[in-house]
């Protein structure tokens, strides 16, 4: 009778199926884990997962780059060198234009005459300071013209665009060459 019994049981925990069980971890704490053929389904409170591994800082590497040249002409677009009559046959005027750098610039400036214009020669052309130095600032754009023959221009015209200046930079630093991060 003994064995029918013991056998009894053994049929019966067998034949079970999948049952929930306390798996004891090696901290101690109890994980409920449910079975289910050969797949394993976790049952826990937030607080009753194990342990992970946490990230460790194991090096600092510098991060570097090549910073190029910054130049910003503030309202570019909204500036104008007007001239106005000095003597006969020639003008002069200047504009401050303010610019931020992120390096020390030469300045210098070139004048343009319109196409169809009539004769206009350049006098002088400066830009003062001719030097700037980071962050910036602003320099002073000054143009004399000589020589200008209104003969063939039509009077009473206002504001008439009779050539451009350009305004030039480059960096005041000894250049090097193949340097670089890369």
């Amino acid at each position: 009778m003994l064995k029918k019994s013991l056998l009894v049981m053994a049929i019966a925990v067998l034949s079970t199926g999948a049952y929930a069980r306390d798996y004891v971890t090696p901290d101690g704490s109890t994980v409920d884990w449910e079975f289910d053929g050969n797949s394993a389904e976790r049952k826990a409170e937030a607080w009753n997962w194990p342990a992970t591994y946490d990230f460790q800082d194991v090096c600092v590497i510098p991060v570097k780059m090549d910073v190029g040249f910054w130049i910003k002409v503030v309202d570019a677009k909204k500036k104008e060198l007007k001239l106005k009559q000095v003597e006969i046959h020639k003008y002069a005027g200047s504009v401050d234009v303010q610019i931020i750098t992120n390096v020390n610039l030469k300045l210098e400036a070139k004048w343009s005459k319109a196409s169809g214009m009539p004769t206009m020669n350049q006098d002088s052309l400066s830009v003062t300071p001719s030097t700037l130095d980071a962050p910036g600032g602003t320099v002073t754009i000054a143009l004399k013209l000589k020589d200008v023959d209104l003969s063939q221009l039509q009077g009473g015209q206002n504001c008439l665009q009779v050539g451009t200046v350009t305004l030039r930079v480059r960096p005041a630093v000894t250049p090097q060459l193949a340097s670089g991060c890369g």
